[in-house]
């Protein structure tokens, strides 16, 4: 593999390729997008390009430097990443590999190069120990962080890395890899449109065999929902989370309660795909350009509720979003969300 090997990050590659080419690397690196959009391949792809012996603007995928870093043992590449129950990355972690590492001159090549990946999984304390090397970085070294969640790093640390942003990918190139990968074509289609341009979401999703009846259901859910049925709704709603769950769980070997928030938080992503359909359908979008193509007659029958409301129930989703990463309980923060998007269904044009 190499830069062109990832698809759909064009601006990014194009300037960590300006980088290499004039030799103006910078110290520390943000790899910032959404989730399975090719930030970590990217890395690692940078990664390489740093310590090939071609000195090229990409790894030549053929000298030995190349090789160790595809087999994972490039004794100047070292990978941190969230471990145990919690998924945190403590203080210890980050003095062992990465501090440590990059204070030490390069084995083989020019550069030291650490990736750290999840960054956002660093607690306070871990933060503070990273921060201590970005302000005095080493000679000769390049630190990669890696995160979908740039907004929960310290701003002190945003402030001393070069941001590459990652777009999500778009749905004409996310079926073509599903479809690449063997998955039906009509099923390739819904869910390049509802991964929100993440191709690892859209991977996971089609390995779900309760996805298409499970996703009927959140939708049908959310067009219902009402002042008179809040309780009825969050009931259903958790019934869906521990189906899909129960389901994920049985074909990755995890635990099915460890699986609750990622799937909660993935059902509301479709729900805001949803609302942002009937958003644009309001001011005249076409069926083809519809993420939720497949179930138009839903999103229209939305379209009555104001565009105020429609924000409204979109922001409140996000919050919801933010609760559930926060580890707010997720029964109180569906029920919340669940009673303000209530109300704001009520609001209908006239």
């Amino acid at each position: 593999m190499s830069f062109r090997s990832i698809q759909g990050q064009d601006r990014a590659i194009s300037a960590l390729r300006h980088a290499l080419q004039s030799d103006r690397v910078a110290h520390a690196y943000l790899f910032a997008g959404g989730e399975g959009v090719g930030k970590m391949t990217t890395a690692v792809e940078f990664a390489k390009a740093l310590v090939c012996s071609a000195g090229s603007d990409d790894a030549c995928d053929a000298c030995p430097a190349c090789g160790k870093v595809l087999h994972g043992n490039h004794p100047d590449i070292h990978r941190l990443k969230p471990e145990g129950a919690g998924r945190q990355i403590k203080i210890d972690a980050v003095r062992e590999q990465v501090r440590n590492p990059l204070s030490l001159k390069p084995f083989e090549a020019a550069r030291k190069v650490v990736l750290l990946d999840d960054a956002h999984a660093m607690n306070i304390d871990s933060s503070n120990c990273l921060l201590k090397t970005l302000e005095e970085p080493p000679p000769n070294s390049v630190l990669i962080l890696v995160t979908p969640r740039p907004d929960q790093l310290l701003e002190t640390i945003l402030s001393r890395c070069q941001m590459i942003r990652f777009a999500p990918l778009a749905p004409k190139l996310l079926q073509s890899e599903l479809e690449a990968r063997g998955v039906a074509a009509g099923v390739a289609r819904m869910l390049s449109q509802s991964s929100g341009g993440s191709l690892g979401h859209a991977l996971r999703m089609a390995d779900e065999p309760e996805l298409p009846k499970a996703r009927r259901l959140l939708l049908d859910l959310f067009v219902g929902i009402e002042e008179t049925n809040i309780i009825q709704s969050a009931a259903t709603f958790t019934s869906i989370v521990a189906e899909l769950a129960a389901s994920r769980a049985e074909h990755t070997g995890t635990n099915a309660r460890a699986e609750t928030r990622s799937v909660t938080e993935w059902l509301l992503d479709l729900a805001v795909l949803f609302y942002r359909d009937v958003a644009v359908r309001q001011v005249g979008f076409e069926t083809s350009q519809l993420a939720n193509a497949d179930v138009e007659q839903l999103v229209d029958e939305e379209t009555v509720i104001t565009e105020f409301g429609i924000r409204a129930i979109l922001d409140t989703i996000e919050d919801a979003k933010r609760h559930i990463r926060a580890n707010v309980d997720l029964d109180a923060a569906v029920l919340d969300a669940l009673s303000r998007i209530a109300t704001y269904r009520k609001q209908r044009a006239a």
